[in-house]
Formats: structure tokens, C-alpha cells, sequence
């Protein structure tokens, strides 16, 4: 544990213990006042103009400080874009990469399942002002339209490793389930043509295990000349990245780069990398 974070705890023990002295509606009141007034906002100056980032707690904080630094790759494919591109950011999270789309100027569906997360999603696009740009979705992609159950591992704000329909984890591995949400799910396809949904010209695809499964629900949509590019995080160690790699192949996407942020490497995660695949040969350079 970090001194800062050691003093931070010492601080919210002694603040709690001092309000639970006051006791009854006044210390609810009070905890609630100040629950609202102390979260934090964080304030990250990009290229194109400054976004604000609701952060009520630890990894939403994080994700925020780190928006430029995580994923460098996806910052430089976002940038790729021509003006006028959708962008369909699948597993959105609180939205970091939808609302650097959205500032730089392109139309965002945002798509989102865990309640936390789509919470501070939507709290961050209200806060810039960019309703007019992103659309954000608390449903489910997957190969197929139909209710089933989201697993959670984690339920806390900003974090992720969950998985629709199966109780997998981002490995392949028996997902230790913390919470069982109803939720409902679609293919690509599917939202498109029964919704009439803004064409995506690029996808990005950040869900933890059924990757596969959202490719495979979504052939029309891969195979239009319209779509431009997926970025899609798949993980070198299994089976079915190749899987992935194989069908955007067929559907004529080939694989410009291939690439994570420094800060993977040496953890469990350095397996684990962005596929950025493209229609033509754009500006994104190989690795």
C-alpha cells in the first residue's frame, strides 16, 4: 500500500467515526452531502479540445489519468479517422475512448452492460455535453439475439473481466461469478437491420472471452465495404484468436497492427493485445 493511499484510509476512518458520533438522520445526511460534494473530477487535455471524467471511485480515477498512456494503439487508431466515421465501441466501460471519439468529432454507439459502468458512462457523456454524439446502450453483443445472464466477477466501477452468456473468463477459464444480472443481447446484424442503427465504419471490441462470438454474430456487417476497420482484443495464448483472425481474413479485414501499451508487459496480462484490422491500407503501420 502506497503512503498516500495509507493516509487517505486514516483520514476516511477518522471522518467516518466522527460522523457515526452524531448519529441518526443527521450523520445520513451529512454522509450523503459529502459523498456527493468530495468525488472527484478529472480534467485530460487532448489534440482536440479538454475532456471531463466523473470519478467516484479508484479505477474510474485511473482510467481517466491513464487515457493517453493505456492503450497509445487505440488513441493512433481513433486518430485514423476521416471525418464522418461511426465509431461502435463495444464494451465501453466508462467510456474513455467513446468520448475522445466523440470530442475529436465522430458519431459513437457506446454499448455497455454492467450497471456501474454504464452509470459513470453516461454521467461522463452528460458532463461534456456530448449526448449529440454518443448513444450509449446498456445491452449485450453477442452471436445471437436473446435474454440471458451477464456474469460478473467484479461489480466495482470501471472494472471489467465479465462475460455474457457463458461463465467463462477473459482466459477461457471458469469465471468465479459475483453477481448474475439479466440482461439482454444482441448480434451485430441484428441491431443493425432491426434498428436501423448508424452504420459502424470502424468497431472496437473490448469484452473479455466472447470475442468470437460477437465476430461470428456480425458477417454482414464485417463483409460491407462501409466498415473500414475493427480493433479487437483477443489474447495470443487462445484457441480462438486465431478463430478471429481467420474470419476477418475471409470477410477481406487484414491485419494492420498488432500492439499494447508497455504497461502489460510482465503482468498476466501480457498476452494480451490489440488487433487493429483494416479494409485497405491506411495509415496505421505494422509492428
Amino acid at each position: 500500500m502506497s503512503f498516500t493511499r495509507m493516509l487517505l484510509n486514516i483520514a476516511s476512518a477518522l471522518l467516518k467515526k466522527t460522523i457515526t458520533v452524531i448519529g441518526g438522520s443527521k450523520s445520513a445526511q451529512i454522509s450523503a452531502h459529502l459523498a456527493n460534494y468530495l468525488i472527484p473530477y478529472i480534467t485530460q487535455q487532448t489534440k482536440f479540445g479538454p475532456i471531463t471524467f466523473f470519478c467516484p471511485d479508484e479505477i474510474p480515477e485511473w482510467r481517466a489519468r491513464t487515457l493517453l498512456t493505456k492503450e497509445p494503439e487505440t488513441i493512433a487508431w481513433i486518430d485514423s479517422f476521416d471525418d464522418g466515421d461511426v465509431l461502435w465501441d463495444i464494451g465501453a466501460n466508462v467510456g474513455v475512448y467513446s468520448l475522445y471519439a466523440a470530442t475529436k468529432g465522430h458519431t459513437v454507439l457506446a454499448f455497455e452492460p454492467a450497471p456501474g459502468n454504464y452509470y459513470v458512462l453516461n454521467r461522463n457523456i452528460e458532463i461534456n455535453k456530448l449526448d449529440d454524439k454518443i448513444s450509449a446502450y446498456c445491452v449485450a453483443l453477442n452471436d445471437k439475439s436473446h435474454l440471458d445472464t451477464f456474469f460478473m466477477e467484479n461489480t466495482a466501477l470501471g472494472e471489467a473481466l465479465n462475460s455474457f452468456g457463458e461463465m467463462i473468463d477473459w482466459k477461457g477459464l471458469p469465471l468465479r461469478v459475483r453477481y448474475r444480472q439479466a440482461m439482454i443481447g444482441f448480434s451485430i446484424d441484428d441491431f443493425v437491420n432491426g434498428f436501423y442503427a448508424p452504420f459502424p465504419n470502424h468497431i472496437k471490441i473490448d469484452v473479455d472471452g466472447i470475442e468470437n462470438k460477437i465476430i461470428k454474430g456480425a458477417m454482414s456487417t464485417l463483409s460491407d465495404d462501409r466498415l473500414k476497420s475493427v480493433l479487437v482484443e483477443l489474447d495470443t495464448d487462445r484457441n480462438e484468436t486465431e478463430e478471429v483472425i481467420e474470419v476477418l481474413k475471409n470477410v477481406g479485414l487484414h491485419l494492420g497492427k498488432k500492439a499494447h501499451g508497455k504497461s502489460l508487459d510482465n503482468t498476466r496480462f501480457a498476452g494480451v493485445y490489440n488487433y487493429i484490422f483494416e479494409r485497405t491500407s491506411l495509415t496505421i503501420s505494422r509492428v
